[in-house]
């Protein structure tokens, strides 16, 4: 203050579960912490980890800061038991549920700024070329998948969806708010590259397919 500048703060609580009585301390007490971190929940897995995101979320609605997640674990051969994938999966579940920010942890607890790192970043560039990520919101209701962890998605006022594929998965998509001609873009995630764009002239209900094995971003943006 007497420099003449103002510091943001919060508590990082080493427990991994965002709803021990632990965390509510910086939950409730927003007039002291300016935005809160919440990263021991990437100890956690598929959509546990996505649900528990949301659960913040929610719980911070009536005084919303930002949520941060600083410390991405994940990386074969690490000391937790993480493999690279568990950290390029938590790392998009942070960008489409709404994180504030997002990195990943140093090695060996982390993937650092490897190039499979490089390559998520890459991508997350890419989408925001078509659709400002600060405006999606988290949007399971729209997709159906086989399995718990196929697939995560989040809409933008209904004219753009982006779809995280953890694989080769056929996920079926409802579409009932767009228009009948829509443009779907094909992000490799693991490439850090864009694979194809084309139009598709279809709405409603809808099954969407990643063209190759590993990561993929599906995202499907309103022409009309």
């Amino acid at each position: 203050r007497a420099g003449g500048k103002k510091v943001f703060v919060t508590e990082m609580w080493d427990d991994w579960n965002l709803k021990a009585e632990r965390h509510r301390q910086t939950f409730d007490n927003f007039q002291l912490y300016d935005f809160v971190d919440v990263s021991q929940n990437n100890h956690n897995s598929g959509r546990k980890h996505w649900e528990n995101f949301l659960y913040v979320k929610k719980y911070l609605s009536n005084h919303p800061r930002p949520i941060n997640t600083t410390k991405t674990y994940g990386a074969t051969g690490n000391k937790f038991g993480h493999t690279d994938q568990d950290a390029i999966e938590r790392f998009w579940r942070h960008v489409l549920a709404g994180a504030a920010s997002a990195r990943f942890h140093r090695p060996d607890s982390g993937l650092g700024i490897n190039d499979k790192a490089i390559a998520c970043i890459r991508s997350v560039r890419l989408v925001e070329n078509e659709v400002a990520i600060w405006n999606l919101s988290p949007a399971m209701d729209r997709i159906r998948t086989n399995q718990d962890n196929d697939a995560y998605a989040a809409v933008n006022a209904g004219n753009a969806m982006v779809i995280f594929f953890t694989g080769k998965h056929q996920v079926g998509l409802n579409l009932s708010t767009f228009p009948g001609s829509n443009k779907l873009i094909w992000i490799s995630v693991d490439q850090g590259s864009l694979s194809s764009e084309k139009e598709i002239h279809q709405s409603g209900h809808i099954e969407l397919t990643p063209p190759g094995a590993g990561n993929w971003i599906g995202l499907i943006k309103a022409l009309n």
